[in-house]
């Protein structure tokens, strides 16, 4: 059976990005004028909140102290109210340390389950878990259409909304595997077999996939392909969990840009031998060096083995090689002698079909290999770089790139996959479109802190 209904503003994802949303509106006082409008926020999961972080065996790569910014002196009650809940204390005397991926994950529940009470007690918004939307349709009168199917295929319904907000996470599609050229030739079809993505490999059987995947060799050599925390994230794990199995030399990272660290200032780099930055290296506004494209934590931590950075001891089972035009030969070779080769390609943004009000579908500027999700305001755009009116992005691989009082070096070309920005000031860009234009949008000026960067799924890693 179909129903339908209407509502303002759609939020399709329940995760870590889909509740930032509403975490910035909690922080400017304007979630209760935001739910009075009417909001319905459908999730395919039982619950809201942490979506799938909490599958992922890493730490995160940002302090563990930035992940309660959102809720402490928060204008909500509720939210404010959870600054003293023993898992957010325990949090909170981390400080600038890390945290396991799986205790930012309960946190992220524990908000999702207040945020879920807030949402029901306005008769206006809903929750809708259990449900996943797979199309939107636009109509003449510029409004949107969304067909909704249940978790189980057993029901459908429409939605008809005013603007959209996709927050439905990222995936490492297969194809990328096919296309992406390492060395000479791309890892598929040819290395068939021997190929895991490292979603996968960080995932809890991740290791014990791998540990079968390589189970005719006792000293199996693998190489891992990437250079952003994913690849030395899988690193560590692969060292840590298979630590009776890896000989010196052994492991291989394959990298095509080089390894960058973060630092908080220049004069700290500096101190500690590493000069491999220049003045559009260093953020405007924090002065951190490779704000968005340094590595982090327990990553930053292995580069620095590698790198031999502060007299960091070397980590003899792992090798470094960096792909230039001249070593294509010695690339292949490794990977073609490898038993098991570990893909971090990074993730795309989950895609679902999208026809305008004349019934043709609309390519996204996401569709190219090369192509964002979302614009500088986080809307989404259509193959032409257009911001697609009434649809908005955010999360895992939207593809948003900082500018302006946001800070961030200025030599920076990837995209931020920030929590706290998410919670912070892209929330807020995204709310300016969500909310009537009754009055101006209340912004406190945020606690500087060091972003909160995913570079891959839910380094938060996600």
């Amino acid at each position: 059976m179909s129903t339908d209904t209407t509502t303002p503003v759609l939020i399709a994802g329940g995760g870590p990005a889909a509740i930032a949303v509403l975490l910035a509106a909690s922080r400017i006082g304007e979630l209760p004028r935001l739910l009075d409008e009417g909001l319905v926020l459908v999730e395919q999961g039982p619950h809201i909140g942490s979506g799938m972080l909490g599958r992922y065996v890493i730490n995160s790569d940002s302090a563990a102290e930035t992940f309660v910014d959102a809720i402490t002196d928060n204008p909500v009650p509720e939210l404010a109210r959870l600054t003293h809940h023993p898992l957010v204390e325990m949090i909170r005397n981390h400080g600038r340390l890390p945290l396991p991926l799986r205790v930012v994950a309960d946190f992220l529940d524990i908000v999702g389950q207040v945020l879920t009470t807030l949402i029901t007690a306005h008769p206006a918004s809903r929750v809708l878990t259990g449900w996943q939307l797979k199309s939107l349709h636009q109509n003449v009168d510029g409004r949107w259409r969304g067909y909704l199917i249940s978790s189980d295929g057993t029901h459908t319904q429409h939605i008809i909304a005013n603007k959209i907000v996709l927050a439905m996470g990222a995936h490492q599609p297969e194809q990328r595997l096919h296309d992406e050229m390492v060395g000479e030739a791309p890892l598929l079809p040819r290395h068939a077999g021997r190929v895991m993505q490292s979603d996968d490999l960080l995932s809890p059987d991740g290791i014990t996939r791998l540990r079968a995947m390589t189970a005719g060799q006792d000293n199996p050599r693998i190489a891992i392909i990437g250079g952003a925390s994913s690849a030395l994230s899988v690193a560590r794990v692969i060292m840590r969990d298979m630590a009776d199995r890896i000989m010196p030399g052994n492991l291989t990272l394959l990298h095509k840009s080089r390894l960058k660290l973060f630092y908080r200032t220049a004069e700290e780099a500096v101190s500690d031998g590493y000069t491999e930055f220049h003045a559009d290296d260093i953020c405007p506004v924090s002065q951190f060096v490779y704000r968005f494209g340094g590595l982090r934590y327990d990553s930053r931590d292995l580069a620095m083995q590698l790198m031999g950075i502060a007299g960091a001891p070397p980590e003899p089972r792992l090798r470094d090689v960096q792909i230039t035009d001249d070593n294509h030969a010695e690339a292949q070779a490794i990977i073609d002698n490898a038993d098991a080769i570990i893909a971090c390609f990074g993730y795309r943004p989950r895609r679902i079909t999208i026809i305008d009000a004349h019934d043709h579908p609309i390519a996204l500027s996401a569709d190219a290999a090369d192509g964002c999700l979302t614009g500088p305001e986080c809307g989404i755009l259509n193959a032409a770089g257009q911001e697609i009116p009434g649809l908005f992005g955010l999360g895992l691989a939207s593809g948003f790139r900082p500018t302006g009082a946001m800070g961030g070096e200025a030599s920076f070309r990837g995209q931020v996959n920030s929590l706290w920005l998410w919670q912070t000031a892209i929330g807020e860009k995204i709310l300016h479109h969500l909310l009537p234009p009754e009055t101006p949008l209340l912004v406190p000026t945020p606690r500087l802190r060091a972003p909160v960067l995913e570079p891959a799924r839910g380094h938060l890693h996600p």
